[in-house]
């Protein structure tokens, strides 16, 4: 498995998410939100089966012009 820290990473922020969230401070919990949604797009551009769709999506569209 390429990418196991970030994945182990991301597991660790979703586990602190969710006790964030049982704890139910807004202030905390909207902005743990925000660091998990920007985390977990970085995680998936890392991957090289989003960026092979990627490059496949540009392809098919410069075939169409």
């Amino acid at each position: 498995m390429k990418n196991w820290k970030s994945t182990l990473a991301f597991f660790i922020f979703v586990a602190i998410y969710v006790y964030t969230a049982i704890t139910k401070d807004a202030d905390i919990v909207e902005t743990t939100g925000y660091v998990a949604l920007l985390s977990s797009l970085f995680m998936m551009l890392r991957s090289d089966f989003t960026s092979e769709h990627i490059s496949k999506l540009i392809d098919n569209i410069k075939i169409g012009k």
